[in-house]
């Protein structure tokens, strides 16, 4: 009796793992219709006060990572963003952070409570725009010199193709 219980139970796992997989999967290919292969210059406020722009803020690669406060994924992906900026700034590489917090009191909070030494920007329609309004967060761009979307994710950053992609693009 024992015996297929654990058969049942490992059945539903299965199913439930191939359910999740099959809504994450549906999940990507239905927000990237919306995003762009390049990146048009959009200005938006600087999270510590004054205005910016993409083209200012960009570097030989960007990573436009999208972000909130209050997103768990969002907060869970800053280590990784750190050690990419410890890694690759060095090289080149610029962290564009777009906070989609309601206010700038709460973002510019935000990035002084975690540290973020990087350029946040306040959202707006203008940025989010640019970006294909994806609609999801955290969402993250690595961008090319030339403003060429190399690579998005939708969720947590990964970490590896990331770092695949920054290599390739700063040099090892």
């Amino acid at each position: 009796m024992r015996s297929s219980t654990y058969k049942i139970l490992a059945w539903v796992g299965v199913i439930v793992c191939l359910g999740f997989a099959f809504y994450a999967i549906e999940a990507q290919s239905r927000y990237s219709k919306n995003f762009p292969e390049t990146v048009v210059n959009f200005k938006a406020d600087n999270v510590m006060g004054g205005k910016t722009d993409y083209a200012s803020e960009k570097g030989t690669a960007t990573l436009i990572v999208l972000t909130a406060s209050w997103c768990p994924s969002c907060r869970a992906e800053l280590p990784s963003l750190m050690q990419f900026h410890k890694e690759f700034g060095p090289k080149g590489l610029k962290i564009l952070m777009i906070d989609e917090d309601d206010s700038k009191k709460v973002a510019r909070k935000f990035k002084k409570s975690m540290g973020i030494p990087w350029t946040m920007m306040h959202w707006n329609y203008d940025a989010l725009m640019a970006l294909g309004n994806t609609g999801v967060i955290p969402v993250s761009f690595v961008v090319d010199k030339d403003d060429t979307v190399q690579h998005i994710d939708v969720g947590t950053i990964n970490e590896l193709k990331v770092r695949q992609e920054l290599k390739r693009l700063l040099g090892r």
